[in-house]
């Protein structure tokens, strides 16, 4: 018998003050972000890279030269992207993109840097920031959401914050899920094929399982090109049989399934048996069926 699987899947402005040069010469920096939340969309099953870059434009408005040093904290958050109800956080990092300055709260604020290099400009100059948001998922991770508030800030040479703006961070987990075969089988012009030995009325135990890894729910489909039945090649001989996919019974003679609910990612096997009906007075040869699963997210 022949199992065949296959995938269905799934500006605002920042007004920073800095130190003045003199009476009457204010320093005024606009720190213009592309976009306030800097999202990732990933589909752990699709993409290896889990990146991409973001800019912010700066622009002096004042009338003399200004200049600030970019920090990043985290207001008291802990470290991570989270997602609400969901346990753990997956760790990122945040790169300026100009000398490749690590700027991630780790301790909740990116680390000091004695040759950190500031934003410097004339008097209606305009410069453009580029920084570069990765993340590192590592298992699988629950679609939907995960996210990190934190602060984006300038400080003067002293120190002292001249201007901050909220800024999010987040990773979207699309509805993504895959299938597949393991155990005891053959591959063959990439359908897996499960020899049944000789057939004889009863259950028989497959030494093989479907397995499913899904960001969350899922249902998977069942169908059998002989509707139910073992062929003898293209004759009109059949043996009846029925299929189970990890205890779920599956009516073979119509497209048929099953559904998971969950709203965490998903590691599942589902052992397969068959049961052979009757097979007296039927043709010696071999009698095959193709069996098709494929799996979409909910």
């Amino acid at each position: 018998m022949s199992f065949r699987a296959n995938l269905a899947v799934g500006a605002a402005g920042i007004f920073l003050c800095l130190a003045t040069a003199g009476a009457g010469q204010a320093c005024s920096l606009s720190l213009q972000p592309s976009q306030d939340s800097w999202t990732i969309r990933y589909d752990p099953f699709a993409q290896d890279a889990t990146q991409n870059q973001f800019d912010v434009a700066v622009v002096n408005q004042g009338d003399v030269r200004c200049s600030g040093t970019i920090r990043v904290d985290l207001s008291g958050e802990e470290y991570g992207l989270r997602m609400a109800g969901a346990p753990g956080r997956i760790p990122y990092a945040l790169i300026d993109e100009r000398d490749g300055a690590d700027l991630t709260p780790r301790a909740g604020l990116n680390a000091r840097r004695i040759n950190a290099q500031p934003v410097a400009l004339e008097p209606g100059e305009r410069s453009l920031l580029r920084f570069t948001f990765v993340t590192a998922p590592g298992e699988v991770p629950a679609q939907g959401l995960h996210v990190q508030n934190a602060r984006i800030a300038l400080e003067d040479g002293s120190g002292v914050i001249v201007g901050e703006r909220p800024l999010t961070l987040a990773l979207d987990v699309v509805p993504a899920a895959v299938l597949g075969l393991k155990g005891e089988f053959q591959r063959s012009n990439g359908v897996a094929r499960i020899d049944l030995g000789e057939l004889t009325p009863g259950p028989k135990p497959l030494s093989a399982a479907l397995y499913v890894l899904s960001t969350g729910g899922y249902r998977v489909s069942v169908g059998s090109a002989n509707g139910g039945r073992l062929r003898m090649g293209a004759t009109d001989w059949y043996v009846d049989y029925e299929l189970e996919v990890g205890g779920h019974r599956m009516d073979l003679a119509s497209p048929d399934g099953f559904e998971v609910v969950s709203r965490r990612a998903r590691a599942d096997d589902y052992p397969l048996s068959v049961r052979i009906g009757d097979v007296a007075g039927r043709r010696a040869g071999e009698y095959t069926d193709v069996i098709t699963f494929t799996v979409a997210a909910l």
